[in-house]
């Protein structure tokens, strides 16, 4: 099987086509969040870890919000609920509880190293969650990647589908592909052996579904971090099929 560098733009689809090809790095999208060159928002705020293993942003500047662990590849988008016994409780797209409020204003998290809870500290203002824009060129070698991986899991010849939107929706059709990447990477072997493509298309909200060999992914276009689904959801579609 030719592994070379294959790749079509469906100029009036306005699509990238694309298979498998060498792999070429990505530059970390969230590393400008840490510059003290950029602004700061009121509605997105850090909060520390008290056992001092790291901080988060929680930003409250869309609906569902926004919440990201400083180091991490993943923003998640988080849905409000009542917490039993008063305050709130931030819930993934899976329903899994990743942040706690009191109505005291005391904070717990709850990430993969500490699942029973570890508190955080409200330590100020923090610069709200959005996307550096990518260019078409960007985003074709992120479907390159993607396809790139998944070929040498499966050994079977992999097509990424992903619309070409404009710089601002294409920062987040790339972050869909890296979800989709950790999704795959987290997902049981046995599951990907009759994966043959993957598509990323436009919708009312997000979603993903593999049926078929394709892997199906519905991003909200303009709703930012807020319109793709998390990781542990595209990694839940593969596993129940």
């Amino acid at each position: 099987m030719s592994r070379g560098i294959i790749a079509l733009m469906l100029a009036a689809a306005g699509a990238w086509v694309a298979l498998a090809s060498d792999g070429l790095g990505q530059q970390n999208p969230f590393s400008r969040l840490t510059g003290r060159e950029q602004p700061v928002e009121a509605s997105a705020v850090w909060y520390e870890r008290a056992d001092r293993r790291g901080r988060l942003v929680l930003d409250r500047s869309s609906v569902p919000a926004l919440l990201w662990q400083e180091g991490t590849a993943e923003v998640h988008a988080v849905y409000s609920n009542r917490a039993s016994g008063g305050g709130e409780v931030m819930l993934t797209d899976t329903d899994r509880a990743i942040l706690r409020l009191s109505n005291l204003g005391g904070a717990t998290f709850f990430p993969p190293d500490a699942p029973d809870g570890v508190i955080v500290e409200l330590i100020g203002p923090a610069h709200t969650l959005v996307a550096p824009p990518v260019g078409a060129a960007e985003l074709q070698r992120t479907a390159r990647d993607l396809a790139d991986s998944v070929t040498r899991i499966n050994r079977n010849q992999v097509t990424v589908e992903v619309p070409s939107l404009g710089p601002s929706d294409n920062a987040y059709l790339a972050d869909t592909l890296r979800l989709v990447q950790l999704g795959i990477d987290r997902a049981n072997r046995r599951a990907l052996r009759d994966l043959q493509s993957v598509r990323v298309q436009t919708g009312p909200h997000p979603d993903a579904v593999y049926s078929g060999g394709t892997l199906e992914i519905t991003i909200a276009a303009g709703r930012g971090y807020a319109g793709r689904p998390s990781s542990e959801f595209i990694r839940r579609a593969l596993d129940r099929r």
